[in-house]
């Protein structure tokens, strides 16, 4: 009995879709990488630099330097793998206008 249930469960368990991605605080690291050594993130603050970066809710991080700021949303890139491919997230950084206090 103990045979027929192990050979059942490795059947099932090789016949599903194998997803993975990174541990949350790997995938998060990425992303913040991703943000500052994006170039369109640092032309957006020049010489003043970034100086803090916001995780402000799911695929949104707000990046701020000086009197400025801004919007970084996180997308997915269109899987173009094999069924059961496994890996960490593919992901596009889609920057916002940057917004400085006292500009017109």
């Amino acid at each position: 009995m103990r045979t027929l249930i192990a050979a059942i469960g490795l059947t099932l368990a090789g016949s599903s879709t194998v997803l993975a991605a990174l541990p949350p605080q790997y995938q998060r690291q990425a992303e913040l990488l991703a943000i500052i050594g994006n170039e369109g993130v640092i032309d957006a603050f020049g010489f003043g630099g970034i100086e803090v970066v916001e995780l402000n809710g799911v695929d949104h991080y707000i990046v701020r330097g000086g009197d400025c700021m801004l919007d970084v949303m996180i997308e997915d890139l269109p899987n173009e793998r094999e069924a059961g491919w496994a890996g960490p997230r593919e992901f596009k950084l889609v920057l916002g206008e940057p917004v400085c206090e006292g500009a017109e």
